[in-house]
């Protein structure tokens, strides 16, 4: 913490703040669509149309950060999240739960902007620290919140977790609102896409993740679905194991990032995919919290395995601006975060058991990848 600048403090007071409004209802909300009259593939769908939405803003969010000051990208782009849990609390039914979906969606317009802000703030030897201290203090917001949010959601119901989320999520704008603008000097070379695909190392990153993301979305908006509806538990163990989910995320994401900046990408990807497939494997055949709760442990690695390229890919971007960089990759990986949500409530309503025993499969084929070649690993750039 002493070598971190106030801005970097600041952020991360945010993403607290944040992931404390979004923990309170996040594991719950397709829990909450099933009671609303949403089926099993309607979930999936729903996911889908929530991380199309994260896709397509990726563009022009990366537009706007190159056009203009990165802060008033990062801070319009938080505040649109405010509104989104109220439209949930507002839901007589499963469609009213669409507008703030795609509200939040559009919200991560300025993620090419954080990243970017990040990126240039930190020297070349912190960035994979620095990135895993924002990005964890994320996660951290999510280990109280949705043990809180459950036990509220039993004794007061969901609409009353909404208000909470909405606090939260006015209090996390706010203090956003407070970081120091720094200079934003895109490249002033001329780039076109064709230069990132001539890119061995981007085009290795770009196809290794696209499998890989498509295995987590298969699987990530399931989990709880899955505890409530095949071992009948309520919103109260929810919380509780969604918090655990959160605690994991937070410890490896840390582990992460001090060993890309030490030894690469290699031994952070190895390790989320191999954590993952054990928490399957403990989904699918242990009984009880003793199985069950080491499982939610080793899914912290699915929100990890989602943010890790952010700590390493700039180095394969050559001359195109890190925000350009970041917005063509996230758009690319983002087809199949889609197209794995919708694919897993395809399997989910085939069988509970599906979409877990596929992405064991998917992630054990990975990992053999990841022993013979590993992901191609460029490191940061100096300076941007």
């Amino acid at each position: 913490m002493p070598s971190l600048d106030r801005d970097f403090k600041l952020l991360a007071v945010a993403n607290v703040l944040y992931a404390t409004g979004l923990g309170l209802y996040q594991q719950l909300l397709f829990v909450y669509a099933l009671q609303l009259g949403a089926s099993r593939l309607t979930i999936g769908l729903l996911n889908a149309l929530l991380l199309g939405t994260i896709m397509l803003v990726n563009i022009p969010g990366a537009w706007a950060a190159t056009r203009f000051r990165l802060k008033p990208v990062i801070v319009w782009a938080w505040w649109l999240v405010v509104p989104t849990s109220l439209s949930y609390f507002l839901a007589p039914s499963w469609p009213w739960l669409i507008p703030g979906l795609v509200l939040f969606g559009l919200a991560y317009a300025n993620f090419p902007a954080i990243k970017t802000y990040v990126f240039v703030k930190s020297g070349p030897s912190r960035v994979g620290a620095n990135m895993a201290f924002i990005f964890g203090s994320y996660s951290l917001g999510l280990v109280a919140a949705p043990l809180l949010g459950g036990w509220i959601a039993a004794q007061a119901g969901m609409r009353t977790v909404f208000l909470l989320s909405t606090a939260a999520y006015i209090l996390s704008a706010t203090a956003v609102s407070f970081l120091r603008d720094i200079p934003n000097r895109p490249s002033a070379d001329e780039w076109h896409v064709t230069d990132l695909l001539g890119s061995r190392a981007f085009r290795g990153h770009t196809a290794f993740f696209f499998v890989g993301f498509l295995a987590v979305y298969i699987a990530l908006p399931f989990v709880n679905p899955f505890l409530a509806q095949v071992h009948g538990q309520g919103y109260a163990a929810l919380g509780l194991y969604s918090s655990l989910v959160a605690l994991g995320a937070v410890v490896f994401m840390q582990v992460a990032g001090r060993l890309i900046d030490r030894w690469g990408a290699r031994f952070g990807v190895g390790t989320a995919l191999g954590l993952i497939v054990v928490g399957c494997l403990l989904l699918l055949a242990g009984v009880g919290p003793a199985a069950w709760v080491p499982a939610m442990l080793c899914f912290g690695t699915l929100d990890t395995f989602r943010l890790m390229p952010s700590m390493f890919l700039p180095g394969s971007f050559g001359h195109v601006p890190l925000q350009w960089g970041y917005a063509v990759f996230d758009t690319a990986t983002g087809v199949p975060m889609v197209c794995g949500a919708a694919l897993g409530g395809l399997l989910y309503r085939t069988s509970y058991a599906l979409p877990f025993r596929v992405v064991i499969v998917i992630a054990a084929g990975l990992i053999v990848l990841v022993l013979l070649r590993g992901p191609a690993v460029a490191r940061p750039l100096p300076e941007r």
